[in-house]
């Protein structure tokens, strides 16, 4: 005998949800009441998971916020970026993805 503990979930549904879903039980040989609490808990267990993703761990809480501090000296590819950038609007060229070479350069128009 199984000793988890069970709590009741009322819910309200159209008749026509009711029906399918009693259906698609019946096809994998459940219970509407398996059923329904194996796929509420996948989703749930899914959303959870997402949330979590989310959510950045204190210690990447503290990276971001020190680079955010002291974001340090940029690099050779951020800078010719920047260039790119002032020399385009500079120029009154608007930059996009149709503006790029297949190499990722600029003016490739």
């Amino acid at each position: 005998m199984s000793t988890a503990e069970f709590a009741k979930v009322t819910i309200r549904q159209p008749l026509r949800v009711k029906e399918k879903v009693e259906r698609a039980a019946a096809l994998r040989g459940m219970t509407v009441t398996s059923f329904v609490n194996g796929i509420l808990e996948r989703v749930a267990d899914r959303t959870i998971a997402r949330a979590r993703e989310r959510e950045l761990s204190e210690h990447d809480s503290r990276v971001l916020l020190e680079l955010l501090r002291e974001p340090g000296e940029a690099n050779d590819a951020l800078q010719h970026a920047a260039a790119r950038y002032r020399r385009a609007r500079r120029d009154g060229v608007e930059l996009g993805s149709a503006n790029r070479t297949p190499d990722g350069g600029g003016d490739g128009r």
